[in-house]
């Protein structure tokens, strides 16, 4: 009696199909990396976070009383949730919101300070130069052409990658 091998068989057919749906190890990796990281993606996304958003009320006239406003931390690009007080239309204090996500109540110091910056009474509002010890006010187009000159010099003395 003669072996034959059958052709069209179940079994073929099925180790056919299995070894079409094979994987080498870095697919695999690929795929499950991605399918991960979709997940994870999709995870932190919180409905309950999401609202609609509505149109202001204009600001009373004059009542000169301070309302807390919801807002984002602009020092950073990490988000963190405040309240700021707001008189008048103007941002008069701030405090960490605590049942914001990222930051949880906590505050860090350049957060903390990030008013003084644009509303502060020791800010620079105007160009000042170091003359004999003392810092002396100048005009922005002076500021501007001393800065200038000192940049060029510096240049022309170490090569143009020295300055940015």
């Amino acid at each position: 009696m003669k072996l034959v091998k059958k052709h069209g068989t179940e079994q073929s057919t099925v180790r056919a199909v299995l070894n079409a749906a094979t994987m080498d190890r870095r697919t695999f990796l690929r795929r499950s990396g991605i399918g991960v990281g979709g997940i994870a993606a999709a995870s932190s996304l919180s409905l309950s976070m999401m609202q609609k958003a509505e149109a202001a009320d204009a600001p009373a006239a004059a009542g000169g009383e301070a309302t807390q406003v919801r807002s984002i931390c602009t020092h950073c690009s990490v988000g963190c949730g405040i309240y700021a007080e707001v008189e008048n239309g103007v941002w008069t204090g701030q405090e960490p919101a605590f049942d914001h996500p990222f930051n949880r109540g906590a505050h860090c110091a350049k957060g903390a300070s990030v008013r003084e910056h644009g509303h502060g009474e020791r800010r620079l509002k105007y160009p000042t130069k170091l003359v004999n010890g003392k810092w002396t006010k100048v005009s922005w187009e002076q500021a501007i052409n001393e800065i200038g000159d000192q940049m060029l010099a510096i240049r022309e003395n170490s090569g143009p990658d020295s300055v940015y």
